[in-house]
């Protein structure tokens, strides 16, 4: 019978670092034991790189990945696949295995993928909270980035109803730079607004970068 692969669950790297790790023999995965009463053997975390070391003869990499709840390395041997293109500062989705050595839980990472879109964070509380409720005991400080999520949204429903005024008043369309000019918002909120515009049917490009009402 084919061994199926493990599901990589969504978590913070506190829920990690706050477990107990449970060392298994054999073709068994050790795991952490939460503290909600999950078994994370394989995981994907998003944070923030804030450190990069890369040995000399390049067989070894890690990265210090930070989530605001705590910081976790992910570490390659051999090889600096998938380290090789990441660096300070980056905004990583990291998915891989946990390990143990000297009393650190770090991950073996599969895969980083250098994350762009401002909204993938917010996504990424929404399916961390979902996933903790799925327990029944949700810590508080989870609550408060829902808070966050439900305040984004709502900017983000005042940020539309502001730019759709905007449009409106022009019958024949507006330059999105136009757009930027008459905004106190900044680029990246401004353009997933007018994205999502476009995205709902509301306004439409009747040539690129001019935006208007349906």
């Amino acid at each position: 019978m084919p061994m199926e692969r493990m599901t990589a669950k969504k978590v913070r790297i506190k829920d990690i670092l706050q477990g107990e790790w449970i060392k298994r023999e054999g073709f068994e995965p050790s795991f952490v034991a939460t503290a909600y009463g999950d078994k994370l053997s394989r995981v994907r975390v998003l944070g923030t790189v804030v450190g990069k070391f890369v040995a000399e003869d390049s067989g070894f990499a890690s990265i210090t990945l930070d989530d605001f709840t705590g910081t976790i390395r992910a570490k390659t041997f051999k090889s600096l696949f998938p380290l090789e293109n990441v660096n300070a500062g980056d905004i990583v989705d990291v998915t891989g295995k946990l390990r143990e050595y000297n009393g650190e839980i770090y991950i073996m990472p599969e895969t980083a993928a250098i994350i762009r879109d401002p909204n993938f964070e917010i996504l990424r509380r929404l399916e961390i909270a979902k996933y903790l409720r799925a327990f029944g005991s949700v810590p508080q400080d989870v609550e408060k980035p829902d808070g966050d999520v439900m305040k984004s949204s709502a900017d983000r429903g005042e940020l539309k109803r502001e730019i759709l005024k905007i449009i409106e008043s022009n019958p024949d369309g507006v330059e999105f730079s136009a757009i930027m000019n008459s905004i106190s918002a900044d680029e990246n909120s401004i353009d997933a607004a007018v994205t999502e515009l476009l995205e709902e049917g509301i306004c439409y490009e009747p040539v690129p970068g001019k935006i208007k009402k349906i």
